[in-house]
């Protein structure tokens, strides 16, 4: 299935792929020199999509193309939006990378990406 808006999937898939890598080395609170960067990716995850307030399957057919997307998509924005809720959203990457949670934010979104991707 073709979805409507692939530009916006195409984001989503950028994002993903940010949050599953491996955090770059960092100079102290310095940000991440990578495109999409770490807030980027956030940003059009969560800011450019309406998935922290609504659920997922509400985009398939738009950004998504079936309930299983539907399903990985929730489960890493859930994740993203923990870490969100203990670091703050100005905190520094650095401290985003240091959250407890921030190891499931990258499985997840590993496994978002595999999904999205095939």
């Amino acid at each position: 299935m073709d979805v409507a808006w692939p530009e916006r999937r195409e984001d989503v898939i950028a994002a993903l792929g940010v949050l599953a890598a491996e955090r770059p080395a960092l100079n102290g609170a310095g940000p991440d020199t990578r495109f999409p960067d770490l807030t980027s990716a956030v940003h059009w995850l969560v800011d450019d999509t309406p998935w922290d307030l609504v659920d997922p399957v509400t985009s398939v057919g738009t950004i998504l193309r079936n309930g299983d997307e539907a399903d990985v998509i929730r489960a890493v924005v859930t994740a993203v939006v923990a870490v969100s809720d203990c670091q703050g959203a100005a905190a520094s990457d650095v401290a985003w990378f240091a959250d407890s949670g921030w190891c499931e934010v990258r499985r997840l979104a590993a496994e978002a990406l595999t999904c999205l991707a095939s």
